[in-house]
């Protein structure tokens, strides 16, 4: 009857139904006619498949709650990736721009980085992509998404130079002030490296470095946020000691209006590194999906963000207030370098160099990732991050080599599909007729294989990981992020000193990063507000204010 072919199929939309009461169980089987024992094994095979399920969510649920970091983790991560070498800067940008002003300015661009580290993560969980990039993309298009990927590569990169002349300028002469003091005339292999910096920085950098950047993410890295924090931690308390119990070491005061009211002209030329001290836009979307997955909310970011720029900024107040009391006007950029030796400053560089080891982590995946978008994802034609001219400029196998469906095709697809079959005609798929002369096959069909079998090593549809586009395979992966340490370490090797960097990549990318691009977005985004207008215009004073008087310092210290 229609009544029971009704009931029948509700009982066949809802599987569950079937298992449900008596009469369900007999209007079903009236339906089948007479197929009682298929339906039977249907009926087993449904509470297979239930028992099955439950058991796949009862796996997803334990992967929600366990995979990744927790708020305290995340906060840790978060906060190492901002304290770093602009915290060390700061003394040296409070002497050339006054003791007062130095201060509200710091604390200013610790709140306005924190307000917009918040509405960038806003901003992305209403996209697909959420990454800076794309979120930029959403907003301004492909000119924005290719301003966010040089911005981000510039000032990441730019990050990394600066640690590795931080580990350059004070770890190998704290080891050689500390192991053989400073009128040793001890001549062994190891005096004998310390004496070289450039040498003993390699060695540091290829046998801790490298191996933490090998990493694929950040998550292992919260056990070492935690001993990079308390070594942040450590030296600011040996900075306060110093001010405290040793009175003889140091500048004296001349006045309170000079050393504090004053507002000097270093000022412009500082801005870079009060930004630079809190910029940490490049690393957000990191530590905001290194959150478990049932943390990833807004409201547990903002406590992330809150507890992070909150220690940040104490921090780092700390230590450049500190030494600048200490030495005043004479206060260094690096401000180790103009403590006298002795064992307590010895273990501050030792510990500020684990900081920058532990530290340089962060900014290094984010440089990588950007690398694998801007070079690899053309070759592939991931249309999620890549337009069609971008590939075109990038991958030169586009447009001539390449059909429009490879382009189109997305990198899932092009892992998944395998590869062309040597025997088949490209174009019209058709197999290659054979040769009538039996003595030349042999030779084809072996050209034809390694030519293949070369195919398949050059094209880069194999290079990413099938579950992240963003990783690179093992080969490509651990070539990838030795060249990019490579080079990272050549170029700290040879660069002048910390401050001309800190200045110029903090307001150069630093304030398009952190202002410019934020307050932009939520402008084309959301509308027009208060906020959105001050991240803006602060971002765009500073960038052009800043930028002009590093560059002009540059010039002059490299003359």
């Amino acid at each position: 009857s229609d009544w029971s072919w009704g009931s029948s199929m509700s009982s066949s939309d809802d599987r569950r139904g079937i298992l449900g009461s008596e009469s369900e169980q007999i209007l079903s089987t009236s339906y089948y006619k007479g197929y009682g024992s298929t339906m039977q094994q249907e009926t087993a095979s449904i509470s297979d498949s239930d028992a099955e399920n439950d058991v796949d969510e009862d796996r997803v649920v334990e992967e929600t709650t366990t995979q990744g970091s927790s708020v305290a983790g995340a906060t840790f991560n978060f906060t190492n990736s901002i304290i770093g070498a602009g915290a060390i800067g700061l003394g040296g940008a409070i002497a050339v721009s006054g003791g007062l002003i130095s201060i509200a300015l710091i604390i200013f661009f610790g709140l306005l980085t924190k307000l917009s580290l918040d509405l960038v993560i806003r901003l992305s969980l209403g996209i697909q992509d959420q990454s800076y990039e794309g979120l930029a993309a959403e907003g301004l298009g492909r000119a924005g998404r290719v301003i966010v990927l040089v911005c981000k590569l510039f000032y990441a990169f730019g990050c990394l130079v600066a640690y590795i002349v931080v580990i350059k300028d004070n770890l190998a002469p704290a080891l050689d002030h500390l192991i053989f003091g400073s009128k040793s005339t001890s001549k062994t292999w190891f005096h004998d490296i310390l004496e070289e910096p450039s040498s003993f920085t390699w060695i540091i950098s290829l046998s801790m470095i490298l191996p933490l950047c090998l990493l694929r993410d950040m998550t292992p890295l919260a056990s070492f946020s935690i001993i990079s924090l308390v070594s942040m931690v450590s030296i600011v308390a040996i900075v306060i000691y110093i001010y405290f119990g040793c009175p003889d070491i140091g500048e004296p005061s001349t006045s309170f209006s000079k050393d504090w009211l004053e507002i000097r002209p270093g000022i412009f030329e500082s801005l870079g590194t009060f930004v630079f001290t809190f910029v940490s836009q490049h690393t957000v979307h990191l530590v905001f999906g290194s959150l478990k997955p049932n943390l990833r909310t807004l409201n547990n970011f903002k406590t992330v963000s809150s507890w992070a720029l909150f220690s940040a900024t104490t921090i780092s107040v700390s230590v450049g207030l500190f030494v600048y009391m200490t030495f005043w006007d004479k206060t260094k950029s690096d401000i180790f370098d103009i403590y006298p030796q002795g064992w307590m400053i010895d273990v501050a560089k030792i510990l500020l160099c684990i900081t920058m080891v532990l530290t340089f982590p962060l900014p290094f995946f984010t440089c990588r990732e950007l690398l694998i978008v801007v070079l690899v994802h053309p070759c592939i034609g991931d249309s999620s991050t890549t337009t069609e001219v971008d590939a075109e400029l990038v991958c030169p196998c586009i447009g001539d080599n390449c059909t429009t469906t490879e382009i189109d095709a997305g990198p899932q697809s092009e892992l998944l599909e395998p590869l062309l079959d040597p025997t088949e005609d490209v174009e019209g798929g058709n197999e290659t007729p054979e040769s009538d002369d039996d003595d030349d096959a042999p030779a084809t069909t072996s050209e034809s294989s390694i030519l293949s079998y070369l195919k398949g090593i050059v094209t880069p549809r194999n290079w990413l990981l099938p579950e992240d586009n963003r990783q690179l395979r093992l080969f490509g992966h651990v070539l990838l992020t030795a060249s990019l340490w490579f080079f990272c370490t050549g170029l700290a090797i040879a660069a002048p000193n910390l401050g001309d960097v800190l200045d110029l990549v903090g307001c150069f990318s630093g304030t398009i990063i952190a202002f410019i691009l934020p307050g932009l977005l939520a402008m084309r985004l959301e509308g027009y507000s208060h906020l959105a207008l001050l991240i803006l215009m602060v971002g765009a004073s500073v960038g052009t204010i800043g930028t002009y008087f590093s560059v002009q310092k540059l010039y002059i210290d490299l003359a």
